[in-house]
């Protein structure tokens, strides 16, 4: 390694943890101080809008604790600055909990905070449903801008007052609509099951149903079982 490349090297790693990292010779205290803040607090900021019910459950200490432990630990690949909150993701998923003492639910609650930015960025649907659409026996269509989530707990429902520590399958669909905003609904296993059939395979919403849907629920709906 060239004298430049070690120089850098200890520049960043004193940058990431100065605990753990000494500064580099020569290098003015007050001078690195404005590094260790412009950068930490660039990177804090992106994090902490991404995920705000996170922020108000674990509190501003454990919070600022928690992003200083990724800013120091994880090695992200992106120079991007809207990706950043997807690589704090992939760091929340690969720590040990109970070591940090964060909530069972936190990696979920992440997500699917996460989820409203990745479904803002994603490009908006080649194919759309007219009102005549005929939703049985034609193929229905989801709009390309949407996630089908699943999850052990009802995230939506989780804030700073109220923390459901038991797990509850939660399934939702969340998308963006043509105002380009973001909506989410609350889908019960059925429903979901019936969504990722249409999402995953050329079907009528006939054949959907046919495949996915109890027969006390056909009955109901009034479709004939073979």
């Amino acid at each position: 390694m060239l004298d430049f490349q070690r120089y850098q090297t200890a520049f960043t790693a004193h940058i990431r943890d100065p605990k753990a990292n000494p500064k580099p010779e020569g290098v003015n205290t007050k001078r690195m101080a404005v590094y260790k803040h412009g950068v930490f607090n660039n990177i804090f900021e992106s994090v902490s809008i991404c995920f705000p019910v996170c922020q108000n459950v674990l509190g501003k200490r454990k919070w600022l604790q928690l992003c200083k432990l990724f800013f120091a630990q994880h090695a992200s690949h992106t120079p991007l600055f809207r990706e950043i909150p997807e690589a704090f993701l992939d760091f929340i998923n690969a720590q040990d909990l109970t070591q940090l003492k964060l909530p069972a639910f936190i990696p979920q609650l992440a997500h699917y905070e996460w989820a409203e930015l990745g479904i803002s960025h994603m490009p908006a649907a080649n194919q759309a449903l007219s009102n005549t659409t005929d939703l049985l026996n034609e193929r229905p269509v989801l709009t390309g801008a949407h996630l089908l989530l699943a999850y052990d707990y009802p995230v939506q429902m989780i804030s700073k007052k109220i923390q459901l520590t038991e797990q509850t399958k939660t399934y939702i669909l969340m998308f963006r609509n043509s105002a380009f905003k973001i909506k989410f609904v609350e889908l019960n296993v059925v429903t979901f099951e019936l969504l990722k059939l249409i999402k995953n395979n050329a079907v009528s919403g006939y054949q959907a149903l046919m495949q996915k849907t109890p027969n006390h629920i056909m009955c109901r709906l009034g479709l004939e079982m073979y």
